[in-house]
């Protein structure tokens, strides 16, 4: 196993993405009428910021492999924390939402050459051990940065949201300039953007993984881009609505603790299919819970929580097994899945909410409709060859 500081600082590299999308989930109504737009376009803040990282994470992977890890990760932060700046400052709508995009596209660089440091150093099967330690660190995230910013809403206002985001990029750039250079010797020097895409899109397990990252994590932004509004008609407040995420990231700490044990006496693929399992159980609770019409905020949370299981177990193994199969591409993979996995969320989020609006029972529908999505790819697979043990 790699070292601890060098655990941590991949930690905090992950964790950019989602911090600057979760943290300011308690301020979004509040910044409706501070921008004086409508529900819906508050939410297509998160959508723009996901477009923008996935699209970046294409660049970030053959960067790294021309120029090194490091110089890539460096200007990455330094655009993350540019943007965080911006939207701290700015009084505009439109103007945020450029500034969200410089802020994603800073933040794509950790998500990409994060997974990067750890292929580069680790083998599929210590990979997979890796996640199952970073993945709870980065799972802080989704429950603290809700609180942490909920709190600095009801205390300074929106913007020192954004200006923590900032700090918090700062504090990363300080742990990077210690890291050493992990590109391999050996390592293809890509002339192209897209170079390598086609080898990886050709690997039949990628693709696979992909679909299950893909599905997981549209469910967790149709999540994140509902939920805030449907708290705030409970007359929740920011403070409040913040602490409901806790629950969510104590079900994807407990998966991946239990996942990191089960490494060692089941097949890869079969965890991630009882990871899946949970999903769609999630899916069916929202279901079973409309047609009982029950209401209130415990029914949003609970069947979100076993869907939090599938974040803990099948997405971290499925992003490590889609980086670490046989085509031997791991920083162009890792942006690939990136890329597909940000877009995806952001598709479908706007989506969903542009067309069907924001309720409980739009939510329940997406979340059952994405579990099964997840359970097919995992079914399929599970009939076409045997999975695989490592």
């Amino acid at each position: 196993m790699p070292k601890l500081s060098f655990i941590i600082t991949v930690a905090m590299l992950s964790t950019f993405g989602l911090l600057a999308s979760d943290i300011y989930l308690p301020a979004m109504p509040e910044m409706t009428h501070t921008f004086g737009i409508a529900d819906w376009q508050m939410s297509q803040t998160i959508s723009v910021y996901l477009f923008m990282l996935a699209t970046a994470q294409l660049f970030y992977g053959p960067l790294s492999e021309r120029f090194g890890r490091k110089p890539v990760l460096i200007v990455g932060i330094a655009l993350y924390m540019l943007g965080s700046l911006g939207c701290a400052l700015t009084d505009s709508y439109s103007a945020f939402l450029v500034c969200r995009i410089v802020e994603a596209s800073g933040a794509a660089a950790g998500l990409v050459i994060g997974r990067t440091l750890i292929a580069d150093t680790c083998d599929k099967r210590t990979s997979a051990k890796v996640y199952s330690v970073v993945y709870p660190l980065v799972s802080l995230s989704p429950a603290l940065a809700p609180a942490i910013g909920g709190h600095l809403v009801a205390a300074f206002g929106w913007r020192a949201d954004f200006i923590f985001v900032a700090i918090f990029g700062l504090m990363t750039l300080g742990m990077v300039l210690f890291l050493p250079e992990t590109r391999p010797k050996t390592a293809p020097r890509l002339t192209s953007p897209f170079s390598g895409f086609s080898q990886v899109m050709a690997d039949p397990h990628f693709r696979r993984y992909a679909l299950i990252v893909c599905a997981i994590y549209c469910a967790w932004f149709v999540y994140l881009t509902q939920s805030p509004f449907l708290f705030a008609r409970q007359g929740l407040s920011e403070e409040q609505s913040g602490w409901l995420y806790v629950p969510l990231t104590c079900g994807i700490i407990l998966a991946n603790l239990v996942t990191r044990k089960l490494l060692d006496r089941w097949p890869y693929d079969r965890i991630v299919t009882v990871g899946i399992l949970f999903f769609v159980a999630g899916g069916l609770g929202y279901a079973v819970l409309a047609a009982l019409n029950v209401a209130g905020i415990a029914s949003v949370i609970i069947p979100m929580c076993l869907v939090s299981l599938a974040n803990g177990s099948s997405l971290s193994l499925a992003v490590s097994g889609a980086i670490s199969s046989k085509h031997n591409n791991a920083a162009t993979a890792s942006g690939l899945i990136g890329f597909l996995q940000m877009g995806s969320a952001a598709w479908v989020a706007t989506g969903i909410s542009a067309e069907f609006g924001v309720s409980a029972k739009v939510l329940g529908i997406s979340i059952l409709v994405l579990g099964l999505i997840a359970l097919s790819a995992s079914i399929t697979w599970t009939r076409r060859q045997a999975p695989e043990v490592i």
